[in-house]
């Protein structure tokens, strides 16, 4: 399946990110037939270890329905491969991009830290980074209206438990309903992903601000 507008949509994020001088450790491209979906998987890797942030991944889903609803309202797209299929023009799903940003935290960073004889130390000092940096992130969750959950894996040793995976994920949902061109489709996509890169920079410094003292 042929999707020249999300294809037009990444090689624009790929420009804006060269002029950031931003080198992305992941830059894949995604297509499943069997669902009739595509998408674009992004990693960035944070230069400060203090953060406690050892990856950022910026995840893009788009499908057939949405590639064929925002070719019917845009000018030029006469041609679209997807216009020819009723099938996709028919329902009433919004034209709409979905994004998730998630935040890996190093889990070695916490998994090393001495126990003193605490069990649950680690797992501790996890929950309290987890929850200080949920308070400081309520004002721009509110204001933005963002869904945000935490992914979390436990393990143990012969110390005790720890967590072995620490998530952070957020979830974006933006429209492209007042787009009539490529050139605003493409200015749409330059924002959301400054807004995006902007949030993502806020969150390593809260994690950097909230990373609680090791015992």
């Amino acid at each position: 399946m042929k999707y020249p507008i999300f294809k037009s949509m990444i090689k624009k994020i790929e420009a804006e990110l060269g002029e950031r001088n931003i080198n992305p450790s992941k830059f894949r491209v995604w297509h499943d037939p069997t669902i009739n979906a595509t998408g674009l998987e992004l990693a960035l890797e944070p230069t400060d270890p203090g953060c406690g942030v050892r990856e950022i991944s910026i995840n893009l889903d788009w499908d057939t329905f949405r590639e064929a609803k925002l070719a019917k309202q845009m000018e030029g797209m006469a041609k679209h491969p997807l216009l020819n299929k009723r099938e996709l023009l028919s329902g009433k799903v919004p034209v709409t991009i979905d994004i998730e940003t998630a935040w890996h935290f190093d889990e070695k960073q916490i998994i090393d830290l001495p126990s003193n004889g605490d069990v649950e130390a680690r797992i501790s000092y996890a929950s309290m980074w987890m929850n200080s940096l949920n308070q400081e992130m309520a004002y721009m969750l509110q204001s933005g209206k963002l869904l945000h959950r935490w992914h979390i894996e436990v393990e143990g040793d012969q110390h005790g438990r720890y967590i072995s995976a620490m998530s952070l994920l957020l979830y974006h949902q933006y429209s492209f309903k007042e787009a009539r061109n490529l050139a605003q489709v493409h200015d749409e996509v330059r924002l959301k992903l400054d807004t995006i890169l902007r949030k993502s920079s806020l969150v390593l410094d809260l994690a950097r601000k909230t990373r609680p003292q090791a015992a």
